[in-house]
């Protein structure tokens, strides 16, 4: 059996042109019985930055034709401007393709995680779907196992590759365990927002908003699960929080060197991270030289990014190494499964016939004692084995070439089923 895919991402294709072959979530069970119509074993992957088809068939270049018509059939979209953006790989390069999704090599984001999750959630609707076979079963099963490796084995999902997450990052080595952090963000727009997110589940204890348009602020405090802090009195809440983030269209500065040294001397001490996401800044950079005061602007963040994205990439190689390794593993498997099914079919026509003849012999030797049925027993089995040893050798070491085993299933009348 063969392994295809055929697919989208934002690699090869534009949003406009993904979002109309996009398979949606409400939509997955009902394409899952469509698909059938072309293909009988499929697992169809749809993200936000990818849609693709992985199919198990007797022909790739049929099994090609058969998933791309089903792509351009169910979104309804126009043949003509989805065919250029297609990818088609068959066998082997279908194998390491999806090793190198599950390890997030083929992300937006180098090495994301998330992918992993997606990918086992498409493998459990196929099976739902009845649509897994014992090829797609293993691969799928090999391509999580190898996403796994890659992470555990080496850096390529660590570090964070975004500004908010940059600021996560920040905070928790200023503050160190952020489970008693308590977190002030000075307007209610999505960068802001983000960071926060990260923050509450990094584990801060408190979320407040403030902004200057208090419906805004109520908005996103009841979002994150947080109060609202009047904007008039913001000078006077700073000393409460040991995180402030800030993310306004303000002119000028919101938060002054001024109201950071009075807040700090509220706070025994305890140091105050400071992350400015607005452009321009809303934070005046001389709080820089406070005591006990971090102070990270958009720059800095995003020099942060830039650091990690370069450790990450420093890891392609050893994630690259990895995948080699699975798919030389996945294509073993798969070179001899074919003959391991026309052995165990031999092996087990064999063995019905061994019994029946057992059997037939044994109403005659009636009179002999149980051990001397069990010695007989053995010696049938063990001959049986042996004859077929050296046919079972070179079946298994001969299962890539499909006349071999035609010809052993026409010699031992066994199906190809």
């Amino acid at each position: 059996m063969s392994v295809v895919v055929v697919g989208m991402s934002y690699r090869s294709a534009p949003i406009r042109i993904r979002e109309e072959l996009a398979i949606v979530p409400a939509r997955l069970e009902e394409a899952l019985t469509s698909i059938g119509e072309y293909v009988a074993e499929s697992v169809i992957l749809s993200t936000c930055n990818r849609v693709e088809v992985y199919a198990s068939t007797k022909d790739a270049d049929l099994g090609l034709q058969r998933v791309s018509e089903f792509l351009v059939a169910f979104s309804g979209a126009s043949r003509h401007r989805v065919e250029p953006h297609l990818y088609r790989y068959s066998d082997v390069d279908a194998v390491r393709h999806l090793f190198r999704v599950t390890c997030g090599l083929d992300s937006m984001v180098l090495g994301e995680s998330e992918i992993l999750g997606q990918v086992r959630d498409a493998m459990v609707a196929a099976n739902q779907a009845g649509r897994l076979n014992v090829t797609l079963t293993k691969l799928f099963h090999r391509g999580l196992r190898t996403g796994r490796a890659a992470r555990s084995e080496t850096a390529i999902g660590r570090h964070s590759l975004s500004v908010s997450t940059a600021g996560v990052e920040r905070a928790r080595t200023i503050l160190g365990s952020l489970q008693d952090c308590r977190v002030l963000i000075v307007s209610a727009g999505e960068a802001g927002k983000l960071t926060a997110k990260g923050l509450r589940d990094a584990g801060a204890s408190e979320i407040a908003v403030t902004n200057r348009t208090e419906s805004r602020a109520v908005a996103l405090a009841a979002e994150l699960g947080g109060h609202v802090v009047d904007f008039s009195n913001l000078k006077g809440e700073l000393s409460s929080y040991d995180v402030v983030i800030s993310a306004t269209a303000a002119e000028g500065y919101v938060i002054d060197a001024d109201a950071i040294r009075a807040a700090v001397h509220g706070r025994d001490e305890r140091p105050m991270c400071l992350i400015d996401i607005a452009v321009p800044r809303d934070i005046d950079p001389r709080c820089r030289d406070i005591e006990n005061v971090f102070l990270y602007d958009i720059d800095d963040l995003k020099a942060v990014t830039e650091k990690n994205r370069t450790v990450r990439e420093r890891e392609i190689e050893s994630v690259e190494a990895i995948i080699e390794s699975e798919v030389q593993g996945y294509a073993d498997w798969a070179r001899t499964r074919g003959a391991s099914d026309v052995v165990a079919q031999i092996q087990g026509k064999a063995e019905a016939i061994r019994q029946r003849e057992l059997a037939r012999s044994m109403r005659k030797l009636g009179h002999l004692a149980e051990e001397d049925r069990e010695r007989i027993n053995a010696l049938t089995r063990a001959l049986t084995r042996k004859l077929l040893h050296d046919t079972s050798s070179v079946l298994k070491g001969r299962g890539e070439d499909d006349a071999v085993l035609e010809t052993a299933r026409v010699l031992f009348q066994v199906s190809a089923d």
